[in-house]
């Protein structure tokens, strides 16, 4: 009898148990007890805000950085590229609104291959104050977050602090995959590296001081990486340096987003862990235990026990994403995009062999290639046009 079906289909039960670990892992770490400090003893902090273009919800991610209930100083320093960046007139307008001192900085677009990390070190210069919240232009956040992760990272005398990111806004397909990613991999996914002594650090909001960011090497260390949150978080274990991951959320928000935006946006975060953490890419096999229940029941030559594997397996996964979702982020997903969370698993075992072998990119209109830990360069083609270019190049 052939084995593929069987193997398959003991992946698909053994990656549906460690989803299991990580929904334990994530119940257990946001039931934690959230931190507090007497209101003098905040300190003042900068918010640090790259933008490129208009994000979708762009003005109401903005309003709820503003609208934080923080009882000392806060800065808000916006940074774009060119001066004409239309995420630009919608922060002002946003700005404009409220009694909190903002400016709006050019950054250096030619710092470095990575335009997030050329954009914050545009912000990050004219910075006031040592502590620094670093927050993606899609991120939303509650009105107590400031408190509560200021709060957390002095009480646990920490010096790096990345938030748990949840997805939320869904309207189309495209977004909800995004969203269901987000609260159903990757925040099980870093809950449950805690308990192997591993803290994920996640760039979509980072709490840190600016003195500590500069004696483990600064952004320059990072300019021309992709991964940089990985490898800064690396950088600050290494240093001897405190990280932690926030009990507190913070939103990504994806409300239109097309399947073939989720699609390419994964395919290139499947190609950085394959560069950054080759025994976590393959892993990520076993995050999809729907899809490979599906593998299974077709290479069986659709053999009716493993269709009954696949009738237990896709509802069971599917109930416990809906859980994950409503307990990360507060709200629950929708009855038709409950039946839609399937397709995430599919989707996203369909994307793992092209990531496994391709090592292009593209991200914000410029063709790049990875490295090892995620080291950028420019695309010069594909490997048949690099060994001719290699081979001929004595010869010019």
């Amino acid at each position: 009898m052939d084995l593929i079906p069987f193997i398959l289909l003991g992946c698909s039960a053994t990656g549906f148990l460690l989803f299991m670990v990580g929904v334990v892992a994530t119940l257990r770490h946001t039931s934690r007890k959230p931190f507090s400090l007497p209101d003098d003893a905040y300190p003042a902090i900068s918010l640090l805000k790259p933008l490129k273009g208009t994000e979708e919800a762009l003005e109401a991610n903005l309003r709820s950085f503003f609208e934080q209930d923080y009882p000392a100083p806060v800065e808000v320093v916006f940074a774009t590229a060119t001066p004409d960046d239309p995420g630009l007139i919608v922060a002002r307008r946003v700005a404009a609104a409220y009694d909190i001192p903002t400016r709006a900085v050019h950054s250096d677009p030619d710092f470095g291959l990575n335009p997030k990390v050329s954009n914050l070190a545009g912000a990050l210069r004219h910075a006031k104050y040592d502590l620094v919240l670093q927050s993606d232009a899609n991120v939303r956040v509650r009105p107590d977050y400031l408190r509560r992760v200021v709060a957390e990272l002095v009480c646990e005398d920490a010096q790096l602090l990345s938030s748990m990111v949840t997805g939320g806004g869904e309207r189309s397909v495209g977004a909800l995959l995004d969203n269901l990613q987000l609260c159903s991999f990757t925040a099980p996914g870093t809950c449950a590296a805690l308990y192997v002594g591993i803290v994920c650090v996640i760039g979509k909001s980072m709490l840190f001081y600016k003195k500590d960011l500069e004696e483990v090497g600064g952004l320059e260390s990072v300019r021309d990486i992709l991964a940089e949150d990985y490898v800064l978080g690396r950088a600050f274990q290494k240093a001897g340096k405190k990280v932690l991951l926030s009990t507190t959320t913070a939103q990504n928000v994806n409300v239109d987003s097309t399947v073939e935006h989720f699609i390419s946006r994964h395919a290139r975060w499947l190609k950085m862990r394959a560069v950054v953490h080759i025994p976590g890419f393959f892993l990520d096999v076993l995050a999809n235990p729907t899809g490979l229940a599906l593998l299974a029941f077709v290479t069986s030559g659709f053999d009716w026990r493993f269709g009954a594997a696949l009738a237990v397996i896709a509802p069971a996964k599917t109930i416990s994403d809906a859980f994950l979702v409503r307990r990360t982020r507060g709200t629950p997903l929708s009855l038709k995009h409950r039946f839609m969370a399937p397709l995430r698993d599919i989707l996203m075992l369909a994307i793992w062999p092209y990531a496994a072998f391709s090592r292009s990119i593209e991200w914000r209109g410029t063709r790049l290639r990875l490295g090892w830990r995620s080291r950028l360069r420019p695309d010069d083609g594909p490997l048949p046009v690099r060994l001719v270019r290699r081979v001929f190049a004595p010869l010019r």
